[in-house]
């Protein structure tokens, strides 16, 4: 039976080390545990006290927090007040130790540490998203979604900067961001700044500032020169952009034009609550300190950044199809992802990514946590309703006129397309109108509530930290569920009109607070289902 459930994949490795202390300091805090969280904090001290003063970015991000969730519950845990001043200091001394030089990093110093293959690089620059040329920021935002660190303490060389740029360019990347967890004016090799390594005019980069303190002058170039760029406003730099747009005569495109952000962030963040994702993309990330895979999440204490990162190395097998903006949010988060690998050929999963399952099971259903755009798994399960299969069914003059146009386009018939395209088109029919029949939506349904329920029971057995503070986040919700019937799973199966929504809710939770696990490890071994990518719909094996 534990084989049934196994669910590996070479891109999950094993939590960065600050991570995985996070989640168990968390769950501990959950719990009330004063004696675990205490001695984990005394873990979490040694080993920052081991690495410091030379951090990582990621490690240090999550050291911070560490620092915020604790600050949230050290009322209740009065051992900890002592730990939380001596991490404090810690943190603070790791800045003071970047008043030397700052480090500059060459493009040959981190490919040699990144070690990665030939195709992995390619795939790289294929799909990044987001290229961050400084590590640290001066502006340091109370409310930063990055967790961006105080103060600036590496740079890419110019030559770097340059190298990056061609690769993304070769790669036909069409528009990576030159920013993340630090802003792009910051990044200088003197004599050369930011406005020295862009082209006049038009650029494929995003481009976001908060225009630091005297980078006035760089702002200004890149206005001359007509580069394209936004600035994000905050109370702290909206008379500073107001002042340049007096002088240069014009009004500057300008994001987060508001006081506040609309998804709590940074030291903001209470750990208590899911929030919609604040990230919308797929890909991957290039820093000083690596290169990461780039996952989109909802915000909560799992992912505080609203994304998970996932180091890349040389067993990475495979990046995620890039995706950024109104594409992503048109993703379903709860399917296989689509992933290229050594060759350039394209292909779908098999199976979903741990984040992919903490995603789910955070998701409740409720309007308010799905950004505009994006589907929630409750409105993916609405698909299989008796209401949706008749305007699907009322559809089907309409739909084969589109898939006749758009399969014989350019063609002079049926006749004359190859047999690949002819059974390409013979099968989008038949999908349409297999999916306009009872017994066939009732089918996908059935597996597609299995293959959800599958992946939760392999998930919540291998990650107890995890598990402990879903259950904390999902308490109120499954407190109210348990009140009701428990759901029987086999009344899917027979012919009817049940909503699988409240079956796969009831049954996904209960796994998660350690309830009977029998009726769904019977129900998913009954009926072993799959994702088909060209159907995109859940069958069975």
């Amino acid at each position: 039976m534990i084989n049934a459930f196994n669910n590996t994949c070479l891109i999950q490795p094993e939590e960065p080390a600050f991570e995985g202390l996070k989640n168990k300091f968390l769950a501990a805090l959950y719990a009330r545990d004063r004696d675990s969280a205490r001695d984990l904090y005394k873990t979490i001290w040694d080993k920052a006290v081991s690495l410091s003063p030379d951090l990582p970015e990621n490690h240090e991000k999550a050291l911070r927090q560490i620092q915020v969730a604790a600050k949230r519950f050290k009322e209740d845990f009065p051992a900890l007040k002592d730990g939380y001043r001596q991490l404090q200091a810690l943190l603070r001394d790791v800045v003071k130790n970047q008043s030397g030089p700052v480090r500059y990093i060459s493009a040959e110093q981190w490919l040699e540490k990144q070690d990665l293959a030939p195709w992995q690089e390619n795939r790289l620059y294929e799909t990044a998203i987001t290229f961050q040329m400084t590590t640290g920021c001066s502006n340091f935002c109370r409310r930063c979604n990055e967790w961006a660190l105080p103060k600036v303490r590496a740079h890419f060389t110019g030559e770097a900067v340059q190298y990056f740029l061609e690769k993304f360019s070769r790669s036909h990347n069409p528009d990576p961001a030159l920013y993340g967890a630090s802003d792009p004016l910051d990044w200088e090799d003197p004599p050369l700044g930011f406005d020295d390594i862009l082209p006049c005019g038009k650029t494929p980069y995003s481009i976001l500032t908060k225009v630091p303190k005297k980078k006035t002058l760089q702002l200004k170039r890149l206005i001359q020169h007509q580069v394209n760029f936004s600035v994000s406003l905050t109370s702290r730099n909206r008379e500073r952009v107001k002042a340049i747009e007096q002088v240069a005569g014009i009004c500057l495109p300008k994001q987060h034009d508001t006081d506040t952000l609309l998804i709590p962030a940074g030291l903001d963040e209470d750990f208590t609550t899911v929030k919609p994702s604040i990230t919308d993309a797929y890909g991957s990330e290039i820093t000083p300190d690596g290169a990461f895979i780039i996952i989109p999440t909802f915000t909560s204490a799992l992912y505080p950044m609203g994304h998970r990162k996932i180091a890349v190395s040389k067993t990475t097998p495979y990046f995620p199809v890039r995706l950024q903006g109104r594409q992503a949010l048109l993703k379903d988060y709860f399917k296989p992802l689509e992933v290229v690998g050594k060759t350039s050929d394209r292909f779908f999963l098999d199976h979903l990514l741990d984040v992919q399952v903490e995603s789910i099971l955070l998701d409740n259903g409720n309007e308010d946590l799905t950004p505009p755009g994006m589907r929630s798994i409750k409105e993916y399960f609405e698909i299989f309703d008796e209401s949706p299969r008749i305007h699907r069914k009322n559809m089907i003059p309409a739909v084969m006129g589109k898939l006749k146009q758009a399969g014989l386009k350019g063609h002079r018939g049926y006749r004359n397309l190859s047999d690949k395209e002819k059974e390409k088109y013979r099968r989008q029919i038949r999908s349409h109108l297999d999916f306009t029949r009872k017994k066939p939506v009732r089918e996908a349904k059935v597996a597609a509530v299995c293959f959800f329920l599958r992946a939760v029971r392999s998930y919540v057995r291998g990650h107890t930290a995890q598990k402990k503070i879903i259950a904390f986040l999902t308490q109120k919700e499954f407190g109210k569920l348990k009140h009701q019937p428990p759901p029987d799973l086999d009344r899917l199966v027979e012919p009817g009109q049940a909503n699988a929504w409240p079956f796969f809710r009831y049954h996904a939770l209960s796994l998660v607070h350690e309830e009977n696990p029998g009726p769904v490890d019977r129900f998913v071994l009954a009926h072993p289902a799959r994702f088909d990518p060209q159907k995109d719909r859940f069958t069975f094996s």
